[in-house]
């Protein structure tokens, strides 16, 4: 049976290690230590199937934006994908947003290399836009999509290159 626990002071630095086999390229550490506390606004959680530990996922949001939850870092380890467990856990980490009070679900990605990813939203419901924000200092970078899914079962508005500072994230994770 698939489960969500939250990474807390008891097991952040076990989060850190299958985070770090996930995403290599990513450190995942600053944000791990910055969702500790009662007034994140990060969660992250470990995703179990038994009680073995598969994967990673997570929720954050924008201070003074209530309506939309953004999805992070949300993998598998290797020998766990393709096999349904992605679409379940996302569906828990979905209902978990949903049940907090947000009315939307969005994630960013970069497009480049990441087809079976953007597919995988795609068959989940998620529809996607270009994000060319002017004031990302990284944008060049990157050939970043915004994936957007109503948690209401409504309509879901655009993001519509609203700055969410992508470049300040991606150089957290990177240290």
């Amino acid at each position: 049976m698939i489960r969500l626990e939250l990474i807390d002071e008891k097991n952040i630095e076990y989060a850190i290690k299958i985070q770090n086999k996930i995403f290599p390229e990513y450190n995942g550490k600053r944000n791990y230590y910055g969702s500790l506390g009662e007034y994140s606004q990060t969660k992250y959680f470990l995703i179990y199937d038994d009680n073995t530990c598969i994967g990673t996922t997570g929720l954050y949001y924008y201070k003074n934006d209530f309506d939309n939850a953004w999805l992070g870092f949300f993998g598998f380890l290797e020998e766990y994908r393709n096999k349904g467990y992605g679409t379940v856990a996302l569906k828990l980490t979905e209902d978990y947003m949903h049940n907090i009070g947000f009315k939307f679900v969005r994630l960013f990605t970069d497009r480049l290399g990441n087809d079976i990813a953007i597919n995988f939203y795609k068959k989940n419901g998620y529809i996607f836009e270009n994000y060319d924000c002017k004031l990302e200092e990284l944008k060049d970078l990157f050939d970043v999509v915004i994936g957007s899914k109503s948690l209401t079962g409504g309509y879901v508005p655009k993001w519509n290159n609203k700055f969410i500072n992508i470049s300040k994230q991606t150089k957290k994770q990177m240290n």
